[in-house]
């Protein structure tokens, strides 16, 4: 819902989610979602003193309008 509220009412291009590698759940949730992996985030964040890498992972409202429909499907059930 998140999505389509973003794409649909906010008019937003691109939605970009980063995860700190370890936080396998959070990548878990990703792949379950079709949300496409961009590739690493070299020191992305600084947390709690420590400058962390994240994987970047994002989708666009092109790819939103091709096959938002289905994943709104998919995800709401």
């Amino acid at each position: 819902m998140v999505m389509r509220f973003a794409f649909e009412e906010l008019g937003l291009h691109r939605v970009q989610v980063a995860i700190i590698p370890r936080n396998a759940p959070s990548r878990r949730v990703m792949t379950k979602l079709g949300v496409r992996e961009e590739g690493v985030a070299t020191r992305y964040l600084e947390i709690n003193g420590v400058w962390e890498d994240h994987l970047r992972h994002a989708i666009t409202a092109e790819e939103w309008a091709e096959r938002g429909s289905v994943l709104l499907e998919d995800w709401v059930r």
